[in-house]
């Protein structure tokens, strides 16, 4: 009877776990899609379609109706490996920043670890992290909303995520030009 007891547990358990896991992963669906899209839109020099993945600079940027309502993506890749810093405001203005890579980032993550920012006009920031499945570090959203506009600024951004071990690596993304792709995400979740 404990037996039971217990498998049922773990079932009730791992049941929420794997919930809460979808909630993230349905916010990272559209990121991993956005990334993909961009990949082959950027890599086939093909102009996409009115509604689908367009291009300015190094930004691929979408928008997606659903219910009346419009959300907004954008990413741009990181000058070293297959990684992708993308912004996403959906259409509650929920700002999402996060850094994906197209496969998986080649060290060990942390659960939750602390990201750092930099720039020429933005000095080092830390600001947390969550990883998922070793291929997605969402960053917390919150000081985003002040940072952000900054960096928008600025030519370039390095973002220096953590492995397991403390070891930093560096990802550098170009910024310019991003007027049209991120200017739906500028003026809905960050107001300027």
């Amino acid at each position: 009877m404990y037996g039971l007891w217990i498998v049922r547990r773990r079932a009730a358990s791992q049941r929420a776990s794997k919930s809460e896991k979808a909630s993230v992963r349905s916010q990272g669906a559209a990121a991993l899609f956005l990334a993909a899209a961009a990949a082959f839109v950027i890599a086939s020099d093909v102009s996409a379609e009115e509604g689908q993945v367009k291009v300015e600079g190094s930004w691929a940027y979408t928008e997606r109706s659903s219910d009346s309502a419009v959300e907004y993506t954008a990413g741009t890749r990181a000058a070293e490996d297959a990684a992708w810093l993308l912004l996403g405001c959906s259409a509650d203005k929920g700002l999402t920043v996060s850094l994906i890579h197209a496969e998986q980032f080649p060290f060990p993550l942390r659960p939750s670890s602390s990201v750092k920012l930099r720039s020429s006009n933005v000095p080092t920031v830390s600001i947390e992290g969550k990883s998922l499945q070793n291929n997605q570090i969402f960053v917390d959203p919150r000081p985003m909303r002040h940072i952000m506009p900054v960096l928008m600024q600025d030519n370039q951004i390095v973002v220096s995520i953590p492995e397991r071990d403390g070891a930093m690596h560096d990802y550098t993304f170009s910024m310019q030009p991003n007027d049209i792709a991120l200017g739906p995400i500028r003026s809905r979740c960050l107001n300027f």
